[in-house]
C-alpha cells in the first residue's frame, strides 16, 4: 500500500521533469540529427574563407618549415664561422660510419657494443705497433739513404743527360734545342725553373706547415670516433626523425646501404693497396732494387690514384734503377752500372704487375662492392678530379655508386630488365632463359 502511494506521489513530478526537458531536447534535435554517421545529415557549410597554402600544406606545416629554415640558416653560419675546426669531427664521424658495418657483425657474433668498439680499438693499436716495429724503421732508413745520396745522383742523371744530347744534337735541334748540356739548357731556362721552384717550395712549406698546425688532429680524431662509434645509433635515429613519418623506413634503408657501399669500397681499396704493396716489395726486392721497401709503399699508396699513379710508381723505379751502380737481380743475372735496359725492364715488370691487379684482383675484391658500369666508374673519375682534384678521384667510384642507389630507389625501373622484344629489335643480346627447374623453384618460392 506504501509502494502505490509513493508511485502515485512521484507520477506528477517524474512528468514535470518531462515537461521541463522537452525544450532542452527540441532545442538540441538540430544538432543530433547533423551528427556524423546518420543518413540524414546535412553537410556543414563553412562559414569563413578557406585559404589554401602551396602543396597542400596547412599553416602549421607553413610555419614549422619557415622556423627549421631559419634555424638551418643560423646552424649554416655557425659552422662557417668555425670551419677551421670542423675537419677532424667531420673525419671522426665519417670514420664512425665507416665501421659501423663492422660493429653490427660483431654484435650479431654476441659481442656488445662496448666490446665490439674495444675489439676494433686493439686490432687498430696492434696493426700499428706492427707497422711502427718492423715496416717504419726500414723505410725510414732507406729514405734518408736516399736524401743523403741526393747529389751524387742529382750529378749522374746530369752526366746521363749530357751524353744523350751530345750523342742526339740533330734530333734535338728538329725539336728546337740547340744546347750541347743541360747546364746551357738551364740557364737558358733559369727563369721558368726558377719560377716553377719557388712556386715548389711554397707548395712544400705550406703542406709542412699544415700538418704541423693539424697536429692535435692526431688526439682529437681517435677520442671522436670513440664517441660517435658509441652513440651512432641514437644520432642516426635522430638525424632520421627530422623527416616525416612516412618516409623513415624508406631513409633507415637507402643511408643503411650508401653507408655499406662506402665501406665495402674502402675497405676493399686498402685491401687491394696493402696487397700491391706487399708484391711489388717482393718484386722489386727479387730484381735486385734499392729501395724496394720504400718503392713497394710508394707503389701501394699510389694505387688509390687511378692512372697517375702508375705513372709515378713506373718513373720513380726506372729512376732509381738507373742510378745503382753493378748488382744481381734473381740472385743469378749480374746487372751493369746504370743500366737503361735494366731501368726499362723493372718498369715494364711492375706496370704488368699493376694491370695484373686491374685485371684480375681488383673486380674481385673492390669491383663487386659498387656494381658500377665501367664508362660510369671511368666518367665518375674524370669529374671527380676536375671537380675536387686527387680527393675526387679517391671518392668519385663510391660517390657514384652512392647515387646510383639512391636513383634506383626513386626510379625502380631503372633496376627491371627492358622487354625482350625491345632488346631484340635494338640488337642486344638476350639474358639465358631459366631452367625449367629454377622456374618451377621461383614459382614455389614465390609469393601468394
Amino acid at each position: 500500500m506504501r509502494w502505490a502511494l509513493t508511485e502515485t506521489k512521484l507520477a506528477p513530478e517524474r512528468a514535470t521533469d518531462k515537461s521541463r526537458t522537452a525544450p532542452h531536447s527540441e532545442a538540441l534535435a538540430p544538432l543530433k540529427s547533423a551528427a556524423p554517421g546518420r543518413r540524414d545529415a546535412a553537410p556543414v557549410e563553412p562559414t569563413g574563407p578557406v585559404v589554401n597554402y602551396p602543396f597542400g600544406l596547412m599553416r602549421a606545416d607553413l610555419r614549422r618549415f619557415f622556423l627549421l629554415f631559419a634555424a638551418a640558416a643560423v646552424a649554416c653560419l655557425f659552422l662557417w664561422k668555425v670551419q677551421a675546426i670542423l675537419p677532424p669531427f667531420i673525419i671522426a664521424f665519417a670514420l664512425a660510419a665507416l665501421l659501423e658495418p663492422t660493429i653490427r657483425y660483431l654484435q650479431n657474433v654476441g659481442h656488445s657494443r662496448g666490446r665490439a668498439i674495444a675489439v676494433i680499438y686493439l686490432s687498430g693499436l696492434c696493426i700499428v705497433g706492427l707497422f711502427g716495429i718492423f715496416v717504419l724503421p726500414l723505410a725510414a732508413a732507406q729514405t734518408t739513404d736516399l736524401i743523403s745520396n741526393f747529389g751524387t745522383y742529382a750529378t749522374t742523371l746530369q752526366n746521363a743527360a749530357n751524353a744523350f744530347m751530345h750523342a742526339h744534337a740533330h734530333m734535338l735541334r728538329a725539336v728546337g734545342i740547340h744546347q750541347r748540356n743541360v747546364s746551357d739548357l738551364v740557364q737558358q731556362k733559369s727563369g721558368l725553373l726558377a719560377a716553377v721552384a719557388a712556386t715548389g717550395l711554397v707548395a712544400v712549406q705550406g703542406i709542412l706547415e699544415g700538418i704541423a698546425s693539424k697536429f692535435f688532429w692526431i688526439v682529437i680524431i681517435p677520442i671522436a670516433t670513440f664517441f660517435f662509434m658509441r652513440d651512432y645509433p641514437l644520432l642516426r635515429a635522430r638525424i632520421i626523425s627530422v623527416f616525416p613519418d612516412q618516409y623513415h623506413l624508406q631513409i633507415d634503408t637507402m643511408s643503411r646501404e650508401v653507408v655499406d657501399v662506402f665501406t665495402a669500397y674502402l675497405r676493399g681499396l686498402a685491401k687491394i693497396c696493402s696487397m700491391y704493396a706487399v708484391t711489388a716489395f717482393v718484386l722489386f726486392s727479387l730484381l735486385g732494387v734499392r729501395y724496394s721497401l720504400f718503392l713497394g709503399l710508394l707503389a701501394g699508396a699510389f694505387y688509390a690514384v687511378p692512372y697517375l699513379g702508375q705513372l709515378v710508381t713506373s718513373v720513380s723505379v726506372a729512376t732509381v734503377c738507373y742510378l745503382m751502380d753493378r748488382h744481381t737481380a734473381l740472385f743469378v743475372f749480374h746487372v751493369a752500372p746504370h743500366s737503361a735496359g735494366y731501368s726499362i725492364a723493372v718498369a715494364v715488370c711492375a706496370i704488368l704487375a699493376q694491370n695484373f691487379f686491374d685485371q684480375l684482383i681488383y673486380p674481385r675484391v673492390v669491383g663487386g662492392s659498387v656494381g658500377l658500369h665501367p664508362v660510369v666508374a671511368i666518367f665518375a673519375l674524370g669529374a671527380g678530379a676536375t671537380l675536387f682534384g686527387l680527393v675526387g678521384m679517391l671518392l668519385a667510384v663510391p660517390v657514384a655508386a652512392s647515387v646510383q642507389l639512391i636513383l634506383t630507389y626513386f626510379f625502380p625501373r631503372l633496376t627491371r630488365q627492358p622487354p625482350a622484344d625491345l632488346l631484340r629489335s635494338s640488337g642486344a643480346e638476350l639474358p639465358p632463359e631459366p631452367d625449367d627447374a629454377e622456374a618451377v623453384a621461383e614459382v614455389e618460392h614465390a609469393p601468394a
